[in-house]
């Protein structure tokens, strides 16, 4: 048997009934592609996990078959992903962008969403539970459960004033001023969890976990490999 990818997983999450999730990282067998590890790693098959092309956009779907098979090998364009189905799950692919995994607690409810800097700004945590509450009502969004896992943080990722503007409309505190003129280091999963608190989830069921991936030796990241860098899959799956 093949080794197992680097994973970690989100308490908050897994103390929710009916779903499993993941946030893998650097996976030790080369040359494994997603779909496989899925089904290796983590009994997960592909034919029933959905992605889309992401695109830095604002676009909320609900999932399709058709989504399914190699992830992001669909026709469909968007960077949230929710279904509602027992024995479905959905997926989003980073390095360096936030990967958002999210539940509900009492009905069967599982979203991904692929934020980078762009879409934080323009508003695609805000449109996927704008989209859950069209679903299941305003009342119901109160009882989800959300992780921000691994991506890009303050230690490592500068950026220009273009992307600190844009960030600052989700968060200034995910914001410190850099050493050089015009630059400043950015904490995406600290702008995601701010984005999600302003939708009116409770501070109590919002995590954020796992490293900076640009730094850490177990997460891919453009940033740090360029365009060698590899993709993390990141998943929830409702089981029941």
């Amino acid at each position: 048997m093949r080794p197992l990818p680097y994973f970690i997983q989100s308490p908050l999450l897994r103390a929710v009934p009916g779903v499993y999730h993941a946030f893998p990282g650097v996976d030790p067998a080369g040359g494994r592609a997603l779909k496989e590890q899925l089904a290796e790693a983590f009994a997960v098959f592909s034919a029933s996990v959905g992605t889309l092309k992401q695109i830095h956009s604002v676009i909320v779907r609900q999932f399709e078959p058709d989504d399914t098979g190699a992830p992001g090998a669909g026709s469909r364009e968007g960077d949230a992903l929710w279904t509602e189905t027992p024995g479905t799950g959905v997926g989003v692919r980073t390095a360096d962008c936030v990967p958002i995994l999210i539940a509900h607690r009492r009905i069967p409810l599982a979203a991904a969403v692929h934020a980078g800097w762009r879409g934080l700004a323009s508003g695609i945590v805000r449109e996927t539970i704008r989209a859950l509450d069209k679903r299941i009502g305003k009342e119901a969004v109160c009882d989800l459960v959300v992780a921000v896992g691994p991506c890009a943080r303050a230690c490592c990722y500068e950026v220009g004033e273009e992307t600190a503007d844009a960030l600052a409309s989700v968060s200034a505190a995910a914001l410190r001023k850099g050493e050089k003129p015009g630059k400043w280091f950015a904490d995406l999963q600290a702008a995601a969890l701010s984005a999600l608190a302003a939708t009116g989830i409770p501070a109590a069921r919002l995590e954020g976990i796992g490293p900076c991936t640009i730094c850490s030796p177990f997460f891919y990241s453009f940033r740090r490999e360029k365009t060698l860098a590899a993709r993390q899959l990141s998943f929830i799956y409702i089981h029941r």
